[in-house]
């Protein structure tokens, strides 16, 4: 019979793969790092599986830590729904600012599993490009932003950043025929935009724009209509949208993402959980 497992252990993991570090990791735990190394060597032997690889630029997750980690998440999260609330907690708001490309296919869980956490606390959404983003964070109107950081100017750390592919997507993953490539893109400015743009220039691929739009929706409405090729996250794949054939053009740079919160509410509760929540579901974004 397979031993019950802990769940500070999946917590550890959980914490190592936000913060890259096992000292930072151990620090935003209220833990040493010796303390936290054996709890990571306990759960790799109760895997049988090493889930992480160490170098000297950080730690990494290994194939095997990322199969893991969304459900590590999912039961620390499981289990602080299981504790009840203090009788005293007034009544609270989380305001958070997210770039479109976070809201499509990752809120619902989020809001969902924040909503049993937390019912008691009012979360607020603002949906806008990065760096508008950015100005309201410094302005003090969010608690916490989601969004590339080479866009958003802000000096201070990120709680947690990661690389997201950036494939590109087409109608059924077919090349389209002719001497110029038909494009879908974000309108400027963009980042994803500027990539694609700069990765066709460089490959010396003849081009031309045929649609392009601020909105995502609109931007995969174009893509799944066969109006041509254009860039998403790799969790836009689907039935409609597939990726287009290796080599058939040039990679472009994975999509930096981090998430940033005020300083002034560090160590809240509402806000660890919903970041740690926030990373269970980006991390599940394919490779």
């Amino acid at each position: 019979m397979a031993s019950d497992l802990d769940t500070s252990l999946l917590r550890a993991l959980a914490a190592v793969a936000r913060h890259g570090s096992i000292n930072r990791a151990a620090a935003a735990l209220g833990r040493t790092q010796p303390a936290l190394s054996l709890q990571l060597r306990k759960l790799e032997q109760h895997c049988g599986q090493l889930l992480l690889q160490r170098s000297t630029r950080g730690v990494t997750l290994t194939a095997a830590g990322k199969t893991l980690l969304p459900f590590a998440e999912r039961i620390v999260s499981l289990a602080e729904q299981m504790l009840p609330e203090p009788a005293s907690c007034a009544p609270q708001r989380c305001r958070v600012g997210l770039i479109e490309d976070v809201v499509s296919r990752h809120l619902p869980r989020v809001l969902a599993d924040f909503a049993a956490v937390r019912p008691e606390l009012k979360l607020e959404a603002k949906v806008a490009p990065g760096r508008e983003l950015a100005a309201a964070y410094r302005q003090g109107e969010l608690d916490m932003l989601i969004a590339n950081p080479r866009l958003c100017g802000l000096e201070q750390p990120p709680a947690w950043s990661m690389e997201c592919p950036l494939p590109w997507l087409s109608a059924g993953g077919a090349m389209p025929d002719g001497p110029e490539l038909p494009l879908v893109l974000f309108a400027a400015p963009c980042s994803w935009r500027d990539a694609m743009l700069q990765a066709l220039g460089l490959a010396g691929r003849p081009y031309r724009v045929v649609f392009e739009s601020s909105s995502l929706l609109a931007v995969t409405a174009a893509l799944e209509a066969g109006l041509g090729v254009g860039a998403l996250l790799s969790d836009m794949a689907g039935d409609d949208l597939r990726p287009l054939p290796p080599d058939s053009l040039p990679a472009l740079p994975p999509v930096p993402l981090a998430l940033f919160r005020q300083p002034a509410r560090d160590g809240d509760p509402a806000l660890d959980t919903l970041s740690r929540l926030f990373f269970r579901e980006l991390s599940r974004l394919p490779g």
